[in-house]
């Protein structure tokens, strides 16, 4: 009886463990690589609460500061001085992906949101990518490392800061 409920705990959290982040702070290496095998490789650092908050800061190849909040997108650019305002709608809503994960088996997940698919990888409970291919046909590959999981994050993180002296898109 003992063994049947250490396993039952065992297997319990193991699908729990998308449903349970409620924040997560990494550094990321995205690669996305065309049909013709051509790849391009981002990295940076992510913060993400709930309920639907998001910074995606790019340090290479590119600087630039992408802010996620409720269904607005603030895209900060500095190389350019450029500012891009935009609704939700093509941007990832990574708790969201995370929390809709269905169990494929071994910290495989899969996730549909918006009509797009992902799958999602936790190692050891704790989330170690999300994959997916891209409108373009694009494989895109997300690799979490440093990872913190469901640690308190300063809400003015989420707060865009848009020089004065940037031009400013909306689209």
């Amino acid at each position: 009886m003992r063994r049947f409920l250490i396993a039952l705990s065992a297997s319990l959290s193991l699908f729990a463990a998308p449903k349970d982040l409620s924040s997560f702070n990494a550094k990321f290496v995205q690669t996305i690589t065309d049909d013709n095998g051509k790849t391009i490789r981002y990295s940076g650092e992510l913060w993400a609460a709930k309920p639907q908050n998001a910074l995606w800061v790019y340090h290479k190849p590119i600087r630039k500061s992408v802010y996620v909040n409720a269904q607005k997108v603030t895209v900060i650019e500095p190389a350019i001085e450029q500012v891009t305002l935009r609704t939700l709608d093509n941007e990832i809503d990574f708790l969201a992906i995370v929390q809709k994960a269905q169990p494929l088996g071994e910290g495989r997940y899969a996730a549909t949101l918006k009509g797009q698919k992902y799958t999602v990888t936790f190692k050891n409970d704790v989330l170690a990518s999300i994959s997916y291919i891209d409108g373009f046909d694009n494989n895109v590959v997300i690799l979490f490392n440093d990872q913190k999981q469901n640690k308190p994050i300063e809400p003015s993180r989420f707060k865009p800061l848009v020089p004065a002296d940037y031009d400013i898109l909306k689209g």
